[in-house]
Parts: structure tokens; sequence; C-alpha cells
């Protein structure tokens, strides 16, 4: 029975009352259940009572008095809260999972991470659960907002985090540390203690936050415990709605921290021979293109620092634009120039072509006017690096197309394009195999849609790792292991490493190419003619066969894939 039909049943709602829900439903697209509790129909015991008939799990109607372990929902609760409200639990000698709702996402994290296996769901109301949260997790001490600010910043340099989220909940805010294997939540603070702390921030930044408005800012940090060392600090503050007051500005932030990386080579880095082979190419050229793309934090950075370091060895001048300079690099013929309000990417490549410089990194190909001078650049015998947002390494053609450049010029002048992401294998120590059907429906029905759509490609002679046994048959694959695994310390993960796909386009690609040029724009097509050619091999491909060696899990599959 559904939620509506159910309510009306019980007397607790009238027909007219959820018609005009469900046409207030069709505009927000919230759920049916929140916009009746606040359009005041119902309340949140009402709703619960449903999802208790409905599912048939057990109701708390009092949290407080219960064993509410904090280290066991600092390790596995907090998953969960930015989801749904949840909150572990014992009770006698059953540990529970008590939530406000039962969804797919909980169902999956309840299916794939053993760390969960033991744990049964209740049910019970946000107001409830949050009040719950607070009486076992909102931080008493004695510590200013400042300090609690700086020690965690201190704490994601320590542990090599490369983001900070100031993160609001319904009636608390988090301070999360974004960790190798997961995100890690270090704090719990009130909403007045967070609320402060997004303003010492934007203090910080000297920044004025505007009620509805983002913001992109910066600011300098002087760490305590690196002793005084600076590290440049960029923050995204994000405004929030509030269903308690509309009127209040509220934000949450993003910090990403740059300046304590070290540059290290592409084998350190976490790179295949061949795949370091193919980046050790760049040294050859003598000008040129090169291009990566990739997400915000997905090492394009680390590896073309990497990739200058080893240009560096041929004394010629190098000259780099960067927002901001992340590694600060030693070496005598290299320059870096920071942009800033003041000076921008225009103005400094004007500035970096006058300089003369035989090898130039752009930070970021943002707009028509810096990609027309890096194509100058390129094509006036300079080695050009630069990234550029792009979903793949073959996706650049239609995005320098939407900045009018000129394609069969930028295509004469690429080298190699390269697209990177970072991933978290499974731990080798206590990863387990499962059947293939075990697994969710959601991730069942389209891993079977996606082989079966690409199966005529991939079957090429390149790919003989697909005509497997196991491949065909698709009978299980690895999941993360035992909480208690000494050497992942229970995260099911290993540390993170990068997975990158090189597509090199060299004489054989380019001759081929040239005979009809739309094939920039075909996809398929184009990855047959580099895999045929030059070897490609597509963060799919990767993937796929990560998963079928039982180095990743299926979640982490999708999201390479993808």
């Amino acid at each position: 029975m559904r939620i509506g039909d159910y309510l009306i049943s019980k007397g607790k709602l009238t027909d007219s009352q959820l018609k005009d829900t469900l046409l207030v439903q069709s505009i927000n697209g919230e759920k049916l259940g929140d916009i009746l509790v606040e359009s005041g129909y119902v309340n949140d015991v009402d709703i619960i009572d449903y999802l208790v008939q409905d599912s048939g799990k057990e109701f708390f109607q009092e949290l407080c008095g219960l064993c509410i372990n904090k280290n066991e929902n600092e390790r596995l609760g907090f998953s969960f809260l930015y989801s749904i409200p949840a909150i572990i639990l014992t009770r006698g000698d059953d540990n529970y999972i008590v939530c406000s709702e039962i969804t797919e996402d909980l169902s999956e994290k309840m299916a794939f991470d053993e760390n969960l296996a033991g744990f049964k769901i209740g049910l019970s109301t946000k107001r409830k659960i949050y009040g719950a949260l607070n009486s076992t997790f909102i931080s008493k001490s004695g510590s200013s907002e400042k300090d609690i600010l700086d020690e965690a910043i201190d704490s994601a340099l320590l542990k090599g985090s490369p983001n900070l989220r100031i993160k609001r909940s319904e009636s608390f805010y988090a301070v999360i540390m974004d960790t190798d294997a997961r995100q890690e939540t270090i704090r719990v603070l009130s909403m007045e203690s967070g609320q402060r702390i997004i303003n010492i921030i934007a203090a910080h930044c000297q920044a004025t936050l505007k009620k509805g408005e983002g913001l992109d800012a910066k600011f300098i940090f002087v760490s305590n415990f690196y002793k005084g060392v600076k590290v440049d600090i960029r923050v995204a503050f994000l405004p929030i709605s509030s269903k308690l007051d509309k009127e209040l500005a509220l934000f949450e932030a993003v910090l990403r921290i740059h300046g304590l990386n070290k540059v290290i080579d592409f084998k350190y880095i976490g790179f295949s021979d061949r795949k370091a082979e193919l980046l050790k190419k760049a040294y050859i050229y003598p000008d040129g293109l090169i291009i990566s793309t990739g997400p915000t934090g997905s090492g394009k950075t680390t590896t073309f620092y990497a990739m200058l370091k080893l240009l560096s060895q041929k004394k010629k001048s190098i000259i780099t634009i960067e927002d901001p300079v992340e590694i600060e690099l030693r070496e005598s013929n290299i320059t870096q120039m920071n942009i800033s309000d003041n000076f921008g990417y225009e103005e400094a490549i004007r500035v970096m072509l006058r300089s003369e410089p035989g090898i130039m990194m752009v930070g970021e190909i943002r707009d028509e006017t810096t990609a027309k001078y890096a194509l100058i650049a390129a094509e006036t015998g300079h080695l050009v690096l630069t990234t550029l947002h792009a979903n793949c390494s073959l996706a650049i053609f239609n995005r320098f197309k939407s900045l009018n450049v000129d394609l069969l010029q930028l295509f004469s002048l690429l080298r190699f394009v390269t697209a990177q992401r970072l991933y978290t294998p499974l731990c080798f120590s206590c990863k387990k195999e499962i059947s293939f059907e075990k697994l969710p429906p959601l991730y069942r029905n389209a891993m079977k849609e996606r082989f079966e759509s690409g199966i005529d490609m991939l079957s090429s002679a390149s790919y003989d790792f697909i005509k497997s046994d196991k491949v065909l048959g698709l009978d299980s694959v690895y999941v993360g292991g035992k909480s208690n695994c000494v050497d992942c310390g229970g995260t099911g993960y290993a540390k993170r490493k990068p997975i990158i796909e090189i597509a090199e386009f060299n004489d054989a690609v380019k001759e081929e190419i040239y005979k009809d040029s739309a094939v920039l724009f075909n996809h398929s097509k184009l990855e047959e003619i580099l895999l045929n050619l030059s070897g490609f091999e597509s963060l799919k491909i990767q993937a796929f066969q990560k998963l079928i060696n039982g180095e990743i899990d299926p979640e982490t599959y999708f999201n390479l894939s993808n």
C-alpha cells in the first residue's frame, strides 16, 4: 500500500490533502512524506508508522536511554548521515542501525560492507535520531572555534588529505576529512560553532558571504604542525537552504589544501612501466601540445609536476602559469608564475610568450583567449602542457569546438592527451569473493547491460583478457572484507592509486584521421584507431580489467568507467 493510501485509511489524511501534496511534489520533487510533515498534515511518527508496517522493521520510540557507542558511530555511522539520518546503538545482544527511512543506498551498503553484516535495521524519527546524535557527539570542549579549525587543517596536512569539509546536517555541523579510503569525521559541532567556523574562514579569505550566493576564495594558512610553513588553502563556500529559518544565510565550506606535495617520478606515483614510458615520451618532443583532463583532485597536477621535473633535464627555460602554485619546484631553469585577481591567464600567457621559454605549462584552459594563445605557443616552437575540463581524453575536441578553436590546427599540434582518476583498490589481505548474483539488482543489471553493449569492440585481439572463461561467465566479483583487518584498519580498502588513459596522437594515428576528420567526434571510431595504432587503453577498459582481477569492487568500477 502506498503511503498516501495508508495515511488516508488510518484517518490521518484526506483525499484533497493528498492531491494538494502530490501537486507540490510534482513541482519541487521532494519526498512525499517530507512534504506532508512540512505542511502539517501529519507528523513524523505517522510516517515512521507507515515505514514500520511496510518494512516489518522495529520502531524505536526512545533512543537516548540506549547504549550508543561513540567510537562505533564515528567508524561507521557517519557514512550514512548525509544521505539519511542514522545512529548506531546496542540493545541487549543486538546491534542496530536506526534510521529515518530505508533507502536504496543503505540497502547497497548493507549488502557490500561486511562491517555491517551483524547489524539489524531499526526505524525512528529524524527528530529522535538528531536528538541522540546531539547529546552524544556535539563537542563540549573548551577549544575556541579558531583552534578547532587550525587543528583540523593541521590534521589534514598530517594525513595528506587533499580536502577538508565543513558540512551541515539538520541540527549540527561536522568537520570531515577526505582520506585515501573514505571520508573521516574528525569533529562534530553545534550549529552555532559550525557557523562561527564558516565565518572565521570567510574572514581569513577577506570574503563577504551573501545569502544564496556561492563563492570561491583562498587564504594562506600558517601550519603549527609544520612549524610555520605556509600552505595555500582554496575555499568553495556553498550556500544551503534552511527549512527551520528560510531567512538565515547558511553555508558549507570545502577547503582544498595545496603546498605540501612532493614532486616524485611516474613509477613512484603508481603508474605501470608501460604508462610511465608513454609519459616519458614528453622528453623527446621539441614542441606541440600535451593535454591532461580529469576532475579536481584526480592527480593531474602531480603527474604534470613529475613531467616538468623530467623536462627540466633538457636545460631549456621552463615557465608555468598556475592558480595557485601547488608545488614549489627548485630547479634553476623553472620559473613559476601565480595567477591573481590583477594578473589573469590571458595577461600571464602574453608575458610568458615574450619571455621565450622552451617549455610552458598553462595551469588550465578556461576560455577562448587562453586556448588560442596556448595553440599559438605550441605552433611557434614551444612544448605546451595544459589541463582542460573534459570527461575523457577523447572529449577534448567537443570542448575545444565550444571555445571556437580551429580543430585541425589543434589536432596537428597534439602529442598526447591523458585522462586521469584516483581510485581506492580493495585491501589484498581481507577482500572476499561473492557470487555475481548476490550483487544488488542495480549493479547487476547495469553491469550486464554495459558488458553486453560493448562486447563486440572489446572482443578484438588487443583485448584477449575479455575472452577468458571467467569474464564471459562473469560469475563473481570481489568486495571489502574483515572489519578487524590490521592491514587496512577495517576499511576494506588500500591506499589510493592513479589510473590513466593516454591517447597518443603519433604519425600513424594522424595519417589515418586526416583521411576523415569527422572521426574526431565519433568516440568509438576514434578509440578503435587509437587502439590499433598506438595501443590506447580507455579508463573503462582498465577499470573492467581491474574488476575481473579482483582489484576493485563494483562501486569503484562504475565510478571509474562512467
